[in-house]
């Protein structure tokens, strides 16, 4: 039986299982037809090179692990369904969830309608963050595009390395990775408990809400940002932060929007060495946002730029995390890590561009795509956003029944209006 370690983010969204679906969702919108079988030989030969993606997770009290499944085929690489609404089946197939003990921690589905398609892509968070989902992303398109030039799969070039957090340190100075390693800091203790505030309801499904901004929206964007020395996250977290604050069970005026950050930028090359998760957590706490937006926003901006000077930001806790799982049984440290660990109420995830690279499939058009993070169970809840074509889409995933369903699409409408008020 082949194995493969289990590494700490692997680890870490085992044990938030039950805070969200442990997913990351994709999809992509083609004017035109793909060819269903070019698309299963280039997912195939993807899957072969990087095992984490064909293995089951063992989770034994002791060391869980990976087990490595070699039985598989081109015909499980990729599921298809004809449809009328690409939309909705997009959405029904981005629903599922993959049992952590499944033969693959992925599912890939093309959709037909008409002369439509669309490639809609879940894989167990378990196995990688969004940085490595974009690059799954490509390399799907990439392989595909081979072989409709009638070029050998085996050209395509993957990278190959270890999954490790550890690789994070190694083009840091002896003694910038010293200082790193030995940030035993629990950055997600806020001690602010305030959360949106969801209904009591019990019958809850799997729901994707979006809010679509255009290019010409996102230049305005840029431009207002560049007048007050404010990043586009920067404006995003505080339009979602005056947003949300309208739908807050806590009302004094504090709130913590903690963002998911890329933690890439420590490697001089800005990639990972395999597909893995390299995300660290970046807390925005807010002492007020009662004020205007502008007051807020300049908040917003003194607090990211202090964690934008601090090299360190997002590698605190790593060490505290890695420590737990080396001197305890993994049942322990999963105890541990619940007990200490605040999985955020309010999150915030930036995964940026989609390029128009990794949309590239030869022979038809991508119009759209978007990619989320975990669909998040209440109280938990998350603002995902990608940008594709210069036009931003906002989106929560979020399982919940019909009345949090319309407070969230409430929530997406004002975070759209705080933006627009903002651009006057």
């Amino acid at each position: 039986m082949k194995k493969l370690k289990a590494e700490i983010w692997d680890k870490v969204q085992f044990i938030f299982r039950n805070y969200y679906d442990r997913m990351v969702h994709g999809a992509m919108y083609f004017n035109g037809t793909i060819d269903i079988n070019l698309l299963r030989k280039s997912l195939f030969h993807i899957v072969k090179k990087y095992p984490v993606l064909r293995s089951s997770f063992k989770s034994s009290p002791i060391n869980p692990y990976w087990k490595v499944n070699d039985d598989i085929n081109e015909g499980e690489m990729v599921k298809h369904v004809i449809c009328e609404d690409l939309q909705k089946s997009v959405c029904e197939a981005l629903s599922k969830e993959i049992d952590y003990k499944a033969k693959l921690q992925f599912e890939v589905v093309l959709h037909y309608s008409q002369n439509k398609s669309a490639i809609s892509v879940i894989v167990n968070h378990m196995c990688m963050d969004g940085a490595d989902f974009k690059y799954f992303f490509g390399k799907i398109a990439e392989g595909y595009n081979l072989l409709v030039d009638g070029k050998n799969i085996e050209e395509l070039e993957l990278k190959d390395g270890t999954r490790c957090y550890k690789q994070l340190y190694k083009d840091m100075t002896e003694e910038e990775a010293k200082k790193a390693k030995g940030l035993y800091v629990n950055v997600s203790r806020t001690g602010i408990k305030s959360k949106f505030a969801f209904s009591d309801e019990t019958n809850c499904t799997t729901r994707f809400n979006f809010e679509k901004f255009t290019a010409d929206e996102l230049t305005r964007m840029k431009a207002k940002g560049k007048e007050v020395n404010a990043t586009i996250n920067d404006i995003l977290i505080t339009a979602f932060a005056r947003a949300i604050s309208k739908q807050l069970v806590s009302k004094d005026g504090r709130l913590a929007i903690t963002n998911m950050k890329n933690l890439r930028h420590n490697i001089k090359s800005g990639q990972s060495e395999n597909m893995t998760n390299l995300t660290g957590f970046m807390p925005c706490v807010l002492e007020h946002v009662n004020g205007s937006f502008e007051e807020v926003l300049s908040e917003v901006c003194r607090i990211t730029a202090k964690a934008k000077d601090d090299k360190y930001c997002g590698l605190y806790g790593l060490p505290l995390m890695a420590l737990a799982f080396r001197l305890f049984p993994f049942s322990i440290a999963e105890l541990a890590i619940k007990i200490g660990y605040e999985n955020p109420l309010i999150g915030m995830s930036n995964i940026g561009i989609i390029s128009e690279e990794i949309t590239n499939y030869k022979g038809v058009e991508c119009y759209d795509a978007f990619m989320t993070g975990a669909t998040k169970f209440k109280p938990y809840i998350q603002l995902t956003s990608t940008t594709f074509k210069g036009a931003p889409t906002l989106c929560i995933a979020q399982k919940c029944g019909e009345e949090d369903d319309k407070r969230i699409k409430q929530l997406l409408a004002d975070t759209r209006k705080e933006l627009v008020g903002f651009l006057g």
